[in-house]
């Protein structure tokens, strides 16, 4: 599925990244892993260690290094360097060996990334990040059907061809009904002929 190069995609709610977990989401049919380091900083990578491919969402946060869980390869915060490889531990891994990383902002209670984003993601509504609705339809359904909620900004992550999760912001007033109001939104969406 092809992603808007330009555009920043909201990917996850601060609330989803608690300090040690790394969190697990797709992109336009890419797996990202989502991670926090001791400092704050979020990270967004491809969930695949550049080593052998095993997925970086089940590893373990170290303070400011991600360690895969196959071979506890360690990686480095923001840059995703490789800083350890445990069977040679007197040896500087070569800088060359880095998680594939993506551009990330933190923003109204968000976490965006794109493929290469201009700007900064503009949001910066004041609001409650509501909760993250999963639908089975593409995203380019589900934004022209989206509804006009009062006191609600949302957008639309696509996760692949035919997936996609609605999220946002709201009063903090108004989640539980834009809470509702979503949820019907996807049961009539899914209900409906493709």
């Amino acid at each position: 599925m092809m992603l808007d190069q330009a555009r920043w995609y909201a990917v996850a709610s601060s609330h989803d990244l608690p300090y040690r977990h790394v969190y697990q989401t797709r992109l336009g049919g890419r797996p990202l892993a989502i991670w926090r380091d001791k400092s704050g900083e979020v990270n967004v990578w491809d969930d695949r260690c550049p080593h052998r491919g095993v997925r970086l969402t089940i590893g373990n946060v170290l303070g400011d290094e991600l360690r895969c869980q196959y071979h506890a390869w360690r990686f480095a915060s923001g840059s995703g360097v490789c800083r350890l490889i445990p069977s040679q531990p007197k040896a500087r891994p070569d800088e060359a060996i880095r998680a594939s990383v993506w551009p990330v902002r933190e923003r109204a209670g968000l976490v965006w990334t794109g493929l290469a984003p201009e700007g900064d993601p503009g949001l910066a509504a004041p609001g409650v990040p509501i909760r993250a609705i999963p639908i089975n339809r593409s995203a380019a359904a589900v934004e022209a059907a989206l509804p006009d909620l009062a006191g609600a900004i949302l957008l639309v992550q696509p996760v692949e061809a035919a997936r996609c999760v609605v999220r946002g912001v709201a009063a903090e007033g108004d989640l539980e009904a834009t809470d509702s109001a979503l949820e019907s939104f996807r049961r009539t969406l899914e209900a409906a002929p493709c």
